[in-house]
Order: structure tokens, then C-alpha cells, then sequence
């Protein structure tokens, strides 16, 4: 019995320190989309304050609308590498946010594909998918793929499940629209502007940082069936933290873009509703979580 005690302790052991690798991959992950956040809010920034061109408001909107969904991208690194200390990469959670950033991974390669085709030589896009491919990887291969299930639930947050699902669904559409539809959103995008601002690359960067947030959507939609207690704990408050200011920012870019003289109607009228849509979600679900009581 001594001896299965030991043999117990030691697999506990062994199981706690599973996951070290991963809290560094993650840490490195983190590391990677902060430098990724931080130069895409000085681009942004840079065409906002600078306005050269008369199409500057367009690649202002550009910069703005991908580096919003940089903030989501972040939240779900800060949370895979808490999990990964704590041991806690087995649960649904965990694999949904891991699956979503292999899914993004796999559209950041092709985006540098078509990028080194059309303007030559590869980005940081490349570094980050590969950080991303290889963390999120051996996640899943280490603890197995998630099992999606569709359900509202029957508690009192029903409303709010049901708009996480709604949140979710567009999500996965927005996905499909800016991978397939790349090359005509670039060739519409090039009629208003009447030159080619965004290239087929950047609405495929778009999509694979949205799958990301496909993938908070539906653990956060979840995470409402479960209850106000899921809700209220430290994970899915700081994904719900992360929607937040990741709308608040496309929409502050929008607001802007227009400013600048830029035709948005049309944004306004998908992304600008859409994030509007996911600001009242998520601001009503972290507001749940921070004022429960057990």
C-alpha cells in the first residue's frame, strides 16, 4: 500500500508538471501578441493622427477593426496560461480556446502566403502563427479535442445564452465571408476607395483573429448555461473583459474612420451592429459575474 501511495503521488506529481512546457509556450505566446497589439495600436494610431492621402480613413479602418481583435487574442492567451499553471488545460473550456487558436493559426498562414505572393517576403503574422500552431497543438494533442454542444439551457440567463449563440453563429459567418470572399471584399473594397487599400491577405488576418473570437463566444455561451457562478469565475470575467474592449475599440475606430471623411455606412451596418451587439453581451455577462454572491 505504501508503494501505491508513492506511485499515486508521483503521477499526481508528474501530472502537476505536465503543463510547465505549455505555461511557457503560452508566456511566449503572450509575449508575441502584446509586441503584436502594441504595433498595430502605433499604426493605427499613426494614421489617425497623420492623415496623409485622401484615403486615409480607410487604412485607418483597417488597422482599427484587426487590431480590436487583438484584445480577445490576448484575454485567451492570459487564461490558456493560467490554466496551464494550474493544470486545468483538460477542461471543455480550455480545449474550445485552443482549438479556436489552431484554427486561427492555420488562416494567419495562408494570410503570409498571399501576402509573400502579392507584396513579397513573409511578416510578423508568420511568428505569431507559429507560436499559436505549436502551443495550441500539443494542448490538444496532450488533453483531446473538444466536444461542441449546442444548448440555451433553462435557468434565468437564458436571454444572454441565446445572444452568445447569435454572437457565435456571426462570428463563424464573418469567418467564412472574409476567408472565401477575400478577393471580391478586396475588389469592392478597391471600387469605393478606387485603389486597391486592402489586399486579399488582410481580410484573411481578419477572419483568422475572429475564429479566436468564435472560439470566446461559445465558451462564454456556455458558460451562461452553467449558470451565474461559472460566469463569476476569474476566466470567463476576463474573457468577457477582453469582448468588451475589443468592441469598444472597432467601434471607437469606426466613429473615427468616419471623422476622417471615410465612407462607413456599409461597416457600420455588419461590424459596427455586430460589435454593438457583443459590447451588450459581454458587458452584461462580466457584470453578472463581478456582482455574484454565493
Amino acid at each position: 500500500t505504501l508503494l501505491e501511495v508513492s506511485a499515486s503521488s508521483n503521477e499526481l506529481s508528474d501530472s502537476e508538471k505536465g503543463d510547465d512546457d505549455l505555461f511557457y509556450g503560452y508566456t511566449a505566446l503572450l509575449c508575441v501578441q502584446a509586441l503584436w497589439l502594441v504595433s498595430g495600436l502605433l499604426g493605427t494610431w499613426a494614421f489617425g493622427a497623420w492623415p496623409y492621402g485622401q484615403d486615409a480613413g480607410y487604412y485607418f479602418l483597417g488597422f482599427g477593426e484587426t487590431t480590436a481583435l487583438l484584445i480577445p487574442q490576448l484575454a485567451a492567451a492570459v487564461v490558456l496560461r493560467s490554466a496551464a499553471l494550474r493544470s486545468r488545460l483538460t477542461g471543455t473550456t480550455f480545449k474550445v480556446l485552443n482549438a479556436s487558436l489552431l484554427a486561427s493559426s492555420a488562416l494567419l498562414f495562408v494570410a503570409e502566403l498571399f501576402q509573400s505572393i502579392s507584396e513579397g517576403g513573409i511578416g510578423f503574422k508568420t511568428l505569431s502563427a507559429s507560436v499559436t500552431a505549436v502551443v495550441s497543438f500539443l494542448a490538444l494533442r496532450r488533453h483531446g479535442w473538444p466536444t461542441f454542444k449546442l444548448s440555451v439551457g433553462d435557468n434565468n440567463l437564458q436571454t444572454l445564452s441565446k445572444s452568445y449563440l447569435g454572437l457565435t453563429a456571426s462570428t463563424g459567418i464573418l469567418v467564412a465571408l472574409n476567408t472565401f470572399g477575400a478577393g471580391l471584399l478586396s475588389f469592392l473594397f478597391g471600387k469605393v476607395t478606387r485603389e486597391v487599400i486592402l489586399e486579399p491577405h488582410h481580410f484573411i488576418t481578419f477572419a483568422a483573429l475572429l475564429a479566436i473570437q468564435g472560439g470566446i463566444l461559445h465558451t462564454l455561451q456556455s458558460a451562461s448555461v452553467a449558470g451565474e457562478k461559472r460566469l463569476s469565475s476569474d476566466t470567463y470575467k476576463k474573457l468577457n473583459l477582453g469582448s468588451i474592449l475589443s468592441s469598444i475599440s472597432a467601434l471607437v475606430g469606426i466613429c473615427w474612420a468616419a471623422k476622417m471623411k471615410c465612407k462607413v455606412l456599409w461597416i457600420f451596418l455588419t461590424l459596427g451592429l455586430y460589435n454593438i451587439a457583443q459590447l451588450g453581451a459581454a458587458s452584461t455577462g462580466f457584470y453578472i459575474g463581478k456582482t455574484y454572491k454565493d
